[in-house]
This record gives C-alpha cells, structure tokens and sequence, in this order.
C-alpha cells in the first residue's frame, strides 16, 4: 500500500506540474548578433565565474562572443510583444519564449530576429504523454539488506578507481554537474549526508519547474548521484566521493519532448558559467512522445552524426568551452533502434557503454559507429548490475541495469585522473582514459575501447599522453592570446606535432595575407604585427583535416 500511495502522489505532482503549464507553445528565439551588447571579452568576470575563467585559462581556451549573454535590449523587445521570457542561451544566440501565434509574427518582424531553432515549437505541454518514458533506466526494485561496501568495491575495482583513491585523489576541489530527472530525497539520505553537511552542493536548478528545488522530483538522478558521491563506508563508496556538485534537473519523465534538449542547452551553459569540470548526462534522445512523436520531430539515425541535433550541438560546443562531457551510450542495444542516441554521437562527448562484471559487452548498451563512421562508445564500465542508492527511508543500496549507471562510474573516475593531473585539458582526460581501456588495442562499436584502467592512465599521462590521428585532434589546436596586440600562437596537441601543415591568415572579407607551410611544434608563433586593427581568421590545414580559428587584432 505504501509503494502504491508513494507512486500516486509522484503522480499528482506530476499532474500539477502539467496542471500550471503554458497554454502557448514554446519557441527558441535565435538572434542575428550579438551587437551593441553592454559585454566584453576584457570583462569576463561580468557573465563568467572565477572559476569557468581558470578553467579556460588553464587548457588556453579563449573567451568570445560566444560567451556573451544575449543583448539585453533584444530580450526586452521579446517581452514588449506579450510573450513570456523563459530563459536565454548565450550560446546558441537565443531566446527561449512562450507565444501566441500573434506574439510570434510581432517577434518574427523584429531586426535582430534571424529564425526558430528547428522552424518549429519545442513545447506544448497541455497535453500529457500517456505514460512514463522508459528509456535509460531499468534499475530494480530489489533491496538488499546485505549489500555492502565490498559491492561497490568491486565495480570500482574493475576501473582500478581505488588505485587512485589510495593516492590521495578521491575528488577534493573538482566540480562535477550532474544532469537528470530529478534527485529525490538526496538531501535526507545517510549515504549522502558529508556531500551536504560539507556544503559541497554548490549549486541546483530545476529547469523544468523553473526553480531551485531539485528534491522532489524523480530518484534517477539521485541513482546516478549515488555513484559518484555516496560516502557512507561500509555502505556505499562512491568513484569521487570528496567532489563538489552541482546538479540540474533538465528532464521530465512524464513526458519526452524536444524541450528537453534545450534545457540540457541551458544547463550546458549554467554548468561552464559556475565552473564545471566534468558533465555527467545520463541521458539521450533519438524519438519523442505525445504530439512530438511525428517524422517532423524525431531523429533518425543518420541524425546521428553529433552536429545535427539541439542536445548534440550543445554538447559540442560545452566540450570546447573546457569541460568533459560524459554521456550514456543508451539502452537500445537489444531494440529496433540499437544505436547510440544524442548526445553521445558528438565526437568530443566521452560515451559510455555497459559491461557485466567480468567486462562482457550487457546486450542492451547501444552500439555504434554514429552516423559519419566515428567508433562509439567511447569506452564502457559496469551497467548490468550496478550497485547503487536509492530513496527508501534512510537510502538503501539497491542495484540496477543500464548505461545511465556505466556513465557516472566513468565520470567519477575522470573527475579524480584530472584531480591528479590538473594541468592537462580535458581531451587529454578523453585520450587517455580511451588508451588503458582492456580492448585499446582492438576497440569496436560494442564497447569502444573498453573499461578503462586508472593505473595504466595514469601511466600514459605521466610519459605524455599520446591523441590518436581522432577527428578530435584538430578540435585541440588553441589560439592565444585573443584579442591580441603583438604576436599570437598555436598551441596543438600531441597528434599533430611533426606533422606538415599549411597556416593561413585570411581577412573577414576573404582576402588571404598570408600562407605558410611549416612542420607543427607544441606551439607555433604567428606574427601578427603587420595587420591592421580587426577580425582576422587563421585557417590549418593537417592531416587533411582544416580547421579556422577566429581573433581580433587590437
């Protein structure tokens, strides 16, 4: 009777959350520019923690317009239509508003107006899905009174995770979001009260609901959370059990909808403002429900390629702001769909497929490559039988199957490499964890490279961690300083160093200054001194691969 009672009023809570929700639908607003806005990348501390700063100074990423808030005065031109501001994305250049059709054709004659992400609403949520999503978790609902410390041991100890807890590495100082559909309880519960009676919650937001309370909602996240952060020895140890946390609600189970890629966006971007170093997103969408479940809004697989979707997108460009992005691979190993879904089709997001205990492939992990033949997952860890925390009473150890649990044991392991080597980027973090998986030397699209071990990365990291000739290679080369008044460099990682590459300075109207072939070093200087005051782009060309990086001469 109590499960039953405890699951109606999840029910009506649910309900009344659809019970207060919009009557118009909602759109992603993009703007044309970012001119005229009241920012600048010599005052980050205006739109960017200390912290985010640190982080991108660190891995010599600069900071762009694309950091900007949106301008202000376009915000408030939205609002003067009579539609309802929800939230703004800096990096996607948008507003996310809630209109009428009249409200949208006043916004779509505005100057500053470029499109509607996708050309269509994203949300209408007056009318519910007719059941609850079943995608990324299949925990059970069995509790174990003698599950112990020793059960969670062992899926650490298949990582080698206790090698560096041993070292004095258990996650001090680093800070991990988590993103997910709720984290019921997490701040009653015994195997969870260090990470809360040390304040090390440093900051949660409910984008669904649209406020701070992240508590009283659905216990996948606080499955999830339980992994990484649970500190109740001779209970429950979890992979980096000292970090700091932020977590944010971004998904509703009662209803699938494209809305929730956007609010991923948001949280994407909240996470690099406060200083994140490390995403886990257990999470992933191909289809949608409801309304939603139409050819005008579903992906297909060749959506799958990590540029196309809103999700996928997001993640990329959270990867090239300096945080490592860790994604569920999915549980569609055995379904129709059986591929990887967004986001862990982005080539830069570390995905994550599930194992058993003795590092079998568990037949629901989705599989790869993505859509443009890049090997997925990434690596794998234990999903099949995870041992975890639930929300009954106190918190109990329960166990559950799925890569939603495969994800976090990966993201506390990379939490605690990077605490040990903290001046490496986070691609490096990437590589190396890829590089002492069990199946380096003959990685497929079951498990990628395979359960990664911390001693053996630790190793590669210590000798110079080695990138492959990956597609991520080039994505590494970094330009500082921006803006520039002398001379600037590139920075490029070890894959491309002794490589050929052509280096070329072209102006914003297309005008090529100048073109050298070079033999890449660590870090190659480019002189800059004969350019006048503008934007300037620099294009490489290696490995035939190209990438062009803008920057300002002051």
């Amino acid at each position: 009777m109590k499960i039953k009672f405890l699951l109606f009023a999840c029910l009506l809570l649910l309900l009344s959350e659809f019970s207060q929700a919009q009557t118009n639908p909602r759109y992603l607003v993009l703007f044309k520019d970012k001119t005229a806005s009241p920012y600048s990348i010599t005052r980050p501390t205006e739109f960017l923690s200390a912290k985010a700063i640190a982080r991108r100074n660190k891995q010599n990423i600069a900071v762009t317009e694309n950091d900007f808030p949106v301008n202000p005065a376009y915000v408030t031109a939205i609002k003067q239509t009579g539609a309802t501001v929800i939230y703004s994305s800096r990096w996607f250049n948008g507003t996310l508003v809630e209109a009428s059709a009249s409200q949208l054709a006043t916004i779509q004659n505005l100057a500053f107006y470029k499109g509607i992400e996708q050309n269509h609403a994203l949300a209408n949520l007056t009318t519910p899905s007719a059941g609850l999503r079943i995608g990324d978790i299949e925990a059970t609902t069995r509790t174990t009174a003698d599950l112990d410390y020793g059960r969670m041991r062992e899926q650490l100890t298949l990582m080698g995770a206790e090698h560096l807890h041993q070292e004095g590495f258990q996650g001090e100082n680093m800070l991990v979001a988590v993103f997910d559909a709720g984290f019921n309880r997490a701040n009653e519960l015994e195997y969870l009260k260090p990470l809360f009676d040390e304040n090390r919650v440093l900051d949660t937001h409910d984008f669904i609901s649209r406020n701070s309370n992240v508590y009283d909602d659905d216990s996948h996240g606080l499955n999830v959370l339980s992994i990484i952060a649970a500190n109740q020895p001779g209970t429950m140890i979890g992979a980096a059990f000292k970090a700091n946390f932020v977590l944010y609600r971004t998904e509703n189970v009662f209803m699938e909808t494209p809305y929730e890629e956007v609010t991923w966006l948001l949280a994407a971007e909240r996470a690099d403002s406060v200083g994140v170093d490390v995403i886990n997103s257990s999470l992933g969408y191909n289809t949608f429900e409801g309304e939603f479940n139409t050819s005008a809004y579903n992906y297909t697989y060749q959506n799958m390629d990590g540029k196309t979707t809103i999700i996928s997108r997001a993640a990329r460009i959270a990867t090239r702001k300096g945080m490592l992005v860790v994604n569920s691979a999915g549980n569609e190993g055995n379904k129709a769909w059986k591929y990887i879904s967004a986001p862990a089709d982005v080539d830069s997001v570390l995905s994550v497929g599930a194992t058993t205990l003795d590092k079998s492939y568990a037949a629901f992990s989705s599989i790869g490559p993505n859509a443009i033949g890049q090997q997925k997952p990434d690596v794998s860890a234990v999903g099949s039988g995870t041992v975890l925390g639930n929300s009954t009473g106190t918190g109990n150890v329960t166990t559950g199957n799925g890569t939603s649990y495969s994800a976090p044991l990966i993201a506390g392991l990379a939490t605690i490499l990077w605490q040990a080597f903290p001046n490496l980027t986070a691609q490096e973090i990437f590589q190396a964890l890829k590089k002492s998986g069990h199946m380096a030397a003959n990685p497929d699209n079951f498990l990628g490279y395979g359960v990664p071990n911390a001693a053996m990365a630790e190793e590669i990291l210590k000798n110079g961690v080695v990138l492959g000739t990956e597609p991520e290679a080039i994505d590494a080369v970094v330009l500082s300083p921006n803006p520039v008044e002398q001379d600037i460099s590139l920075t490029f990682p070890p894959a491309l160093i002794g490589k050929k590459s052509t280096i070329s300075i072209i102006s914003q109207s297309g005008k090529t200054f100048s073109t050298n072939q070079v033999i890449l070093s660590k870090t190659q200087p480019i002189q800059t001194s004969s350019l006048n005051a503008g934007l300037y782009l620099i294009k490489v060309d290696v490995l035939n691969q190209s990438r062009t990086l803008k920057f300002i001469k002051q």
